[in-house]
């Protein structure tokens, strides 16, 4: 019954002096909208979002062999044999998926038959189980098999959005399409994903055995090198330095096998990064170090960030409060004379501010969103998740970027700290004047 007391109090605030309450809440609304920019950018980028739902769970796993003279051979992930002899075998392991690095490719062109509107794509070269690595939402059909891999059948899986560029609508499935005038055959439709999530986001999926310039993945000489990023679902309960312990496990007798088959000494390095240290590394340490330290240490800077945000508004409102509180001082010097505590008194004053700010705030996290979609296709936001200006694809947006409960409790959060700094100084001031001095102030 009190909150709705409070509530009622700062209505009647509100209608009383329309001037500041109006600016209180667009200053606040700006505050919000600038810390929560900072907060929906890290979300997108580290979140559990469609359709990388398993972003806590999801490993990294690169590496390159360098000979004992440091010379590199040029190959920075593994062969398809390093994923069938090594990674497959993984106790922790729920799911394995190899997908071919620089896997975009823009130079495609697709087009429903030839003769038709030709549409630029981009193309991922994955495995089977990166659907299951991966949940994505299938419209229609399902995707290809581990027999179509091996056999490098051209066959695709397309999203939803090029269906309709391509203007084939439903019942493509079971049909084929034209990729740089060569026909391929769409087993599934997805769901688009946003191009926001450069992992993940592609227009066509195809196997990475289709492509036949095959020597950028395999390796004569070093089996296990090649052009493959392996990614590992991790089963419940395990955890990256579980994974790193069973690689590691690998090293000593593949190294002995070279030498004894090239009769040179190898070392090789293996990068194990979790999801987050892949996307968010604003200090550049050794991408093996990823402990809660380190991961605490690199969100440090977006935090100071949102307080400097929330900080420099709160400053200009919390004069703006100490005017307002001036005006009120004989209230409160009535009150007090009536015996009300300064506990008491404080608590209304920031609760019929916290009011006002969580308004600032509602209206603050729309203006987040409306600003990250008017600059969604520029080049400087694009450049943040590591993509390019594109002239001809609109970049799509997902609700689940928008709002989730952490973002609520983030915006809700953001409004506390603002009202606590702008309100409780400027308050508390006010309300130790003695009673005798805040009555004279009644005209």
């Amino acid at each position: 019954m009190k909150i709705l007391l409070y509530v009622r109090q700062a209505l009647a605030l509100i209608r009383e002096d329309k001037q500041f309450s109006a600016i209180y809440i667009a200053g606040t609304a700006v505050a919000i909208a600038s810390a929560m920019v900072v907060a929906l950018v890290l979300h997108i980028r580290m979140g559990n979002i469609y359709p990388e739902v398993n972003r806590d769970r999801t490993i990294y796993v690169g590496s390159n062999f360098t000979r004992s003279d440091g010379e590199f051979t040029g190959y920075s992930g593994y062969s398809p044999q390093a994923v069938e002899e090594m990674f497959s075998k993984l106790e922790c392991a729920e799911v394995v998926s190899a997908v071919m690095n620089n896997e975009y490719i823009y130079r495609f062109t697709a087009c429903k038959e030839v003769g038709k509107q030709e549409v630029p794509v981009c193309i991922k070269f994955v495995d089977p189980n990166f659907f299951r690595l991966y949940e994505f939402k299938f419209l229609e059909g399902k995707p290809y098999n581990e027999e179509n891999l091996k056999n490098a059948d051209r066959c695709v899986v397309i999203t939803d959005a090029l269906a309709k560029k391509l203007q084939a609508g439903s019942g493509l499935v079971g049909k084929t399409i034209q990729l740089n005038y060569l026909p391929y055959r769409v087993v599934g439709i997805v769901k688009e994903v946003s191009p926001l999530l450069m992992y993940t986001s592609a227009d066509i999926y195809m196997p990475y055995t289709v492509d036949d310039s095959r020597a950028h993945w395999h390796d004569a000489n070093v089996p296990w090198a090649g052009g493959l990023e392996v990614r590992v679902l991790l089963k419940k309960g395990y955890t990256r330095e579980m994974l790193m312990d069973e690689l590691e496990s690998y090293r000593p007798k593949y190294l002995s096998m070279l030498k004894s088959t090239t009769g040179e000494d190898w070392n090789w390095y293996i990068q194990v990064r979790p999801h987050w240290r892949k996307t968010l590394n604003f200090f550049g340490e050794e991408v093996n170090d990823a402990s809660t330290t380190d991961l605490l240490a690199n969100l440090s800077m977006p935090a100071l960030l949102m307080l400097l945000l929330l900080l420099l508004p709160a400053i200009n409102l919390s004069g703006m409060v100490s005017n307002q509180m001036e005006a009120r001082v004989a209230e409160m010097g009535i009150r007090k004379a009536f015996g009300a505590k300064k506990r008491v008194l404080l608590n209304e004053v920031i609760q019929e501010n916290l009011v006002l700010t969580l308004c600032g705030g509602v209206a603050g996290y729309l203006l987040s969103w409306l600003f990250i979609t008017a600059v969604r296709n520029s080049t400087l936001f694009l450049m943040i998740f590591g993509r390019e200006y594109d002239p001809v694809n609109s970049v799509s947006l997902q609700l689940d970027m928008f709002f989730t409960p952490t973002l609520f409790l983030i915006a809700f959060v953001c409004c506390a700290v603002l009202n606590l700094m702008a309100a409780l100084i400027p308050a508390w001031t006010s309300l130790k004047k003695p009673i005798v001095e805040s009555l004279n102030q009644k005209k």
